[in-house]
This record gives structure tokens, C-alpha cells and sequence, in this order.
């Protein structure tokens, strides 16, 4: 399994180069925005950093379902955000929050907003980041995303996550949520990629 980590402004400053020598972090995902109008402020930074010390990148858009967040136009702001710095990696939607919405708009929701993004992927399709609890009771166990790569949150130190209803294999798994690595003054996502390398993952 290859060793990742994803990190949003909460973060703050990173120092990429010591990330980089660590080995903790052999790939980055980063949070570019969030809903309509939020733009992380470190996206950039991150990027940027990553690409001087030749880490694997890639954005996630972390979804809101609330009546004045239209999943096209999340979509087209999330792309606007990461022009010029998607890197290498497929995009990632982050999707953990219920903003007082039925099942039925939020099934809605992650379909529209993906569509629009997966335009621009050639046929590749979009990692969905979830965690158990969320998939088989709010979503009640959907298959509707069943052929997406699952990034499933789970913090335990088993062999191997417990996949939600709908879904028959992970491609990320993170693990822990208070991890420590150099060059990052706060605690951190940890994560671990399925296979011996990011193919399943990449653009």
C-alpha cells in the first residue's frame, strides 16, 4: 500500500520538503473548496510546494447540499478553483455532511456534481470519500455509485477497512485522522492507497 495524506487550511503552513523526506506522504490530496462560495486559502501553497517537491497531487471539493448549493454550479466552482493545479491525481468529492436534506436530494446531489467534473476527466471517474456510519444510514447502503473508487474513512489499525452497503472494494483508506508528520504543526490524515501504486488513482 502507498502512504498518503490529505490536508485542507486547517493545516496552515506545511514544509513540503520535509513531508516529502518523512516517506509518510508519498502523495497529497488537498482541500480546493467547499459549496458555492468557499475557497481554501492554502490550495495554491499546497499545490505549488507539492509540485517543487515532486509529490503526487490531487483537489477535493468538499460537498454541501443546502438549497442555495446547486451541485452544477459547485461543480463549476470547484473547476474554476483548480485550473492550472488539478495535478496528477483524479479529483476527490468529499461527502460527510446531511445539511437537513433527504436522502433522494443528496443521492441527487453527488450525481449532478460529479457529472459535471467528470467531463473533464476522459472517462475517468471520481474518488467518493465517505465514512460507514454515513453510507448505510443516511444513503441507506446506495448502489448508486457502486463503479466510483471508494475513499473510505475508518480509524482503526485493521487489515482492511469495512466497506459500506453498495460498494465491493476500497481504493483509499484513512486511517487515522491524528497523525504526525514533519513539516505539518498540526495533527493530519493518514491514508493508505490499495495496491503498490497510484494507477487506480492517477488522471
Amino acid at each position: 500500500m502507498v502512504d498518503g495524506i490529505d490536508v485542507s487550511g486547517n493545516q496552515g503552513g506545511i514544509d513540503f520538503a520535509k513531508v516529502a523526506a518523512t516517506g509518510q506522504a508519498n502523495w497529497v490530496y488537498a482541500k480546493a473548496t467547499e459549496g458555492v462560495t468557499f475557497d481554501d486559502d492554502h490550495f495554491a501553497l499546497y499545490h505549488d510546494a507539492c509540485k517543487a517537491n515532486n509529490i503526487p497531487f490531487g483537489a477535493y471539493h468538499f460537498l454541501r447540499f443546502n438549497p442555495v448549493d446547486d451541485p452544477v454550479a459547485q461543480a463549476q466552482h470547484f473547476l474554476k478553483a483548480i485550473n492550472g493545479r488539478q495535478g496528477q491525481l483524479i479529483p476527490m468529492v468529499d461527502v460527510e455532511v446531511i445539511d437537513n436534506q433527504p436522502t433522494t436530494l443528496i443521492t441527487a446531489t453527488i450525481a449532478s456534481f460529479m457529472a459535471e467534473v467528470e467531463k473533464t476527466l476522459g472517462g475517468k471517474l471520481m474518488l467518493l470519500y465517505t465514512y460507514y456510519s454515513y453510507w448505510n444510514s443516511v444513503m441507506k447502503g446506495s448502489t448508486a455509485f457502486t463503479g466510483h473508487p471508494l475513499w473510505i474513512a475508518e480509524y482503526n489499525s485493521d487489515v482492511d477497512p469495512t466497506l459500506p452497503g453498495g460498494f465491493k472494494d476500497w481504493a483509499i483508506w484513512q486511517f487515522s485522522s491524528s497523525g504526525n508528520v514533519a513539516g505539518i504543526g498540526t495533527s493530519v490524515d493518514l491514508d493508505k492507497v490499495k495496491g503498490n501504486d497510484l494507477t487506480a488513482i492517477s488522471r
